[in-house]
């Protein structure tokens, strides 16, 4: 019996936990239990379409588990690795429990990158993110190649993190189209805090021409404020009201005037920077913007 005594310490609980977190099972753990990660990089998030797939997970149920980890600081309780969409619209039902899948071995850049992949990323929610991978020790050539994304992408987006706040707001609410406006009113800042802030004020949408030709002047207070078209309006002289801001399911942008990939398209400029053939049927127009 000797070559057996170890067996009496061995935690057959803790095998059924470890098998969970290994095999990738799911298992319905208490909606109580499971808390939000804060570090993760998503923070904003769109309640309409929370309440859509709520609406979908009550009627096809929930297709996919969500994935947390164990809470080290509270016994029995779990963070959410991946699938806090999915977590938010099942409390949204007020379903007592929910699918996950435990495993322990979270990759925060992993949670990142889905994020980034899944759908738009408010980018100061990755500047917040940014700042705290740096603050963990890791550089900005780091930072770049575990997410796939160039260096001067994140010198850029980090800028926003030190941006003041009328940049900041202009940017949340996308008068800056994208964050290479917003890097350039950002450094241009540090020069003439007071020339931006004048400029800035208002609610017109600003274009990266707008920008462009902003920083070109030596005092941005003297040059033209961005200006939105109003109803009845005589309409300016050829060739200065050449862009629409518009705005596709949420999601604002700006109309490049060339077509899409098919006659019933249009290429949108989001605010990410990024371009998409849109159908017209779902292109919202807002106003006319000078370019």
């Amino acid at each position: 019996m000797g070559q057996f005594e170890g067996l009496k310490d061995f935690d057959v609980a803790a095998l059924g936990r470890n098998a969970s977190a290994t095999t990738g099972k799911p298992r319905e753990l208490p909606v109580a239990r499971i808390e939000r990660d804060p570090d993760n990089i998503r923070k904003s998030f769109d309640e309409a379409a929370v309440i859509q797939l709520a609406e979908t997970i009550k009627a096809d149920g929930l297709l996919q588990a969500i994935t947390v980890r164990r809470n080290i600081h509270k016994k029995d309780y779990f963070v959410i690795s991946y699938g806090e969409r999915r977590f938010r619209a099942v409390c949204l039902l007020g379903h007592p429990t929910i699918a996950a899948v435990i495993d322990d071995n979270f990759d925060p850049y992993r949670q990142a990158i889905e994020n980034l992949q899944r759908e738009e990323l408010d980018p100061l929610d990755i500047a917040d993110w940014v700042e705290r991978r740096e603050a963990a020790g890791d550089s900005r050539i780091t930072i770049a190649k575990r997410l796939g994304k160039p260096k001067s992408y994140i010198s850029e987006i980090a800028l926003l993190i030190k941006a003041p706040p009328a940049i900041r707001e202009a940017f949340r609410s996308r008068r800056i189209p994208d964050i290479r406006s917003a890097y350039l009113l950002a450094r241009r800042y540090e020069e003439d805090p007071a020339g931006v802030t004048s400029w800035l004020d208002g609610d017109a949408p600003i274009t990266r021409q707008i920008v462009t030709r902003t920083l070109a002047n030596a005092d941005p207070s003297r040059a033209a404020k961005p200006q939105a078209l109003l109803p009845g309006a005589p309409r300016p002289g050829r060739g200065l009201w050449n862009s629409l801001a518009v705005q596709v399911s949420g999601r604002e942008g700006t109309m490049v005037l060339k077509p899409g990939h098919r006659p019933n398209q249009a290429t949108i400029q989001f605010a990410d920077g990024s371009q998409e053939a849109v159908a017209l049927s779902k292109i919202r127009l807002k106003t006319w913007m000078a370019l």
